[in-house]
Formats: structure tokens, sequence, C-alpha cells
């Protein structure tokens, strides 16, 4: 295969594993990529016809407390998204409920919000992502990315989305590594495998974290551990074949 050139997922492993959604608060609304039909058309198209064994669970993870990164006044945004989450979790839930022939195992399917990985997070999370940090404001080329998200996103490179960005990069970057618990009732801690899936393509700092990995963390055991899955193109990204030299935004045919 060529640099920057992907593929579908044929089937997952066996043995257990867990596909983790993080959604984002801004697109969990009004058609806006993650709304609740959406998100339940994303998981129908991976289950049952990539599964081999009824092994899979899915936890999806709401992005409420990454947007507190803002500067809005903390209570305004508390009801905003306390909302918006328990509006999605609800009517997502229903649809998985309706279609109890199809998702039979209902307890597969957990949702938390942001504030969990921190508390699931195994070592110091405060300590190595200020290490993070510092990495990224002594690394150059890792500033240009930002610059260059940023752009893509249409959004203004100011101090909160600066930690917006990182702490994004850090937190999916040590879920792959297997650094961050996941409470899933059905999987109780047997996962060997976790793929965190998500609608869009690859931005270059979420890239560049994984290809310097900053903790030096190996998860052998993970098929997935330097791997996302883009449910809109339907591939499966290897950060380890994205040449961020040529790398814009989009995968090669």
């Amino acid at each position: 295969m060529k640099d920057n050139q992907f593929f579908d997922i044929n089937k997952f492993p066996k043995g257990y594993g867990i596909i983790v959604m993080p959604i984002s608060i801004s697109r969990a609304e009004n058609a806006s990529g993650q709304d609740p039909q959406q998100c339940f058309e994303y998981i129908s198209s991976l289950t049952p016809s990539k599964v081999i064994e009824p092994k899979v669970g899915l936890n999806m993870v709401y992005g409420d407390h990454l947007y507190m990164y803002s500067d809005e006044k903390a209570a305004t945004l508390k009801n905003k998204f306390m909302s918006i989450v328990i509006q999605h979790k609800n009517a997502f839930h229903k649809m998985i409920l309706r279609e109890k022939d199809i998702f039979q195992i209902q307890h597969a399917f957990s949702y938390s919000v942001w504030n969990q990985l921190y508390l699931n997070y195994k070592g110091d999370f405060g300590n190595d992502f200020n290490n993070f940090k510092k990495m990224y404001e002594e690394d150059e080329v890792f500033q240009q990315y930002l610059r260059d998200d940023a752009e893509h996103c249409v959004r203004e490179l100011d101090e909160n989305q600066v930690n917006f960005f990182l702490e994004e990069f850090f937190l999916l970057y040590a879920l792959s590594k297997k650094k961050i618990s996941l409470p899933n009732s059905y999987i109780q801690d047997r996962e060997d495998w976790v793929l965190w899936a998500y609608p869009g393509v690859i931005l270059k700092g979420q890239a560049y974290t994984y290809q310097q990995n900053p903790l030096n963390l190996d998860a052998p055991e993970n098929p997935y551990q330097n791997h996302t899955y883009d449910l809109e193109s339907k591939k499966l990204v290897d950060y380890m074949r994205i040449n961020l030299e040529t790398y814009e935004y989009q995968y090669e045919e």
C-alpha cells in the first residue's frame, strides 16, 4: 500500500473487544455528523457484519468536559452540555432497544462522559498531560501541525483551542494504548483489543502524537493500538503510515 492509503475492515479480530465512539458535543445535534440517528447508522454498518464472535462492546464517550476550554460561564456550559448528553444518550439507546433482534446484548452498550477518562487513567494523568504540553511547546513541527489543524477545522488557534486539541489527542492516544480502563458491563475488563471510531479524516496533530509516542507505550495485544476507524469513509487508518509531509486531510485512492 502507498502512504496515506487505507481500506475498510473485513472482520474484527477474535476475542473480546471494545469500540470506543467519542461524541463531539458540537456534532451531537441536528444532523451534524454524530446525532443519534447517524450514530445508530454507523454502528449498524459495523455490527453484526464485521463481528466474528459475540464479544464486542461499544463505549460511547461524550466529550462534554473537553468543551469547557471556553470563555463562556461554566454554569452556562454545564446546563447546555448536560441537556445535549442526556437527550443524545436516551435517543440513541431507544434505537438500540428497538432493534433487539440485531443488538441482542443490550448491556454491551456503555455510556460515559469525558471526566471519566481522567479517573480511569492508569497513572498520573495531570503530570503526564503537562509533560505532553511541554513537548508541544518545545516542538515547532508539532505547533505547525496544530496551526494546520485549526485552519482545516476553521477555528482560531487561541489558548483554549490548543488545550482542546492537545487533550483530545493525548487521551485518544492513551485509549488506543490501553492506558485507560473502559468500564463495560458485558466485556468486564476482558478486552483484547480497543478501537476508537470517529467520522472524519485524521488531524495532523493526532497522527503526530501517535508517531512520537510521548509515553513510550506499547500494547502489542491490541492490533489497533496505532489505528482509528473513520466512520465516514469506512477506512481503518494506521497512524504510522500517514506521511505528514504529503498528507492534506484526504486519503490516497
